[in-house]
């Protein structure tokens, strides 16, 4: 079994709160993506469509040392979220996307995706 398949189900194991028995890291979260809109010259109106998509994540807070180090980048009530790669979700432009958890929204802010060689294991979302 090579590494990318054993960093990939860890990975599943952590998202699906089996890695270790009793342990709940993951939640059931929705990423609200929202493209740019369109802009309609009759009316003057923008028309923006929204989707939805069911994800899993892991809501963490930032370290002090991380909200230091990035020099006013990373505020004090920002959330690092984890999120496990959905395919057809478009991350790329994330600029307008929310992601809510429970009864909590946040903005994302930026998305880095954290891969091993091909396999794309992660990714890790500034939220605000």
């Amino acid at each position: 079994m090579g590494l990318n398949t054993v960093a990939s189900n860890l990975i599943s194991k952590t998202f699906a709160n089996t890695l270790v028995s009793g342990l709940t890291l993951s939640q059931s979260a929705t990423w609200v993506k929202r493209p740019a809109g369109t802009y309609a010259p009759l009316t003057g109106a923008m028309t923006q469509t929204e989707s939805n998509v069911s994800i899993d994540a892991v809501e963490l807070a930032y370290s002090t040392s991380e909200i230091l180090a990035s020099g006013g980048a990373i505020r004090n009530m920002d959330r690092r979220i984890m999120v496990k790669p959905v395919t057809g979700l478009d991350i790329e432009d994330s600029a307008g996307d929310s992601i809510t958890i429970g009864s909590r929204t946040y903005n994302v802010l930026s998305v880095s995706r954290s891969l091993l060689g091909t396999t794309e294991l992660v990714w890790d979302c500034q939220c605000r």
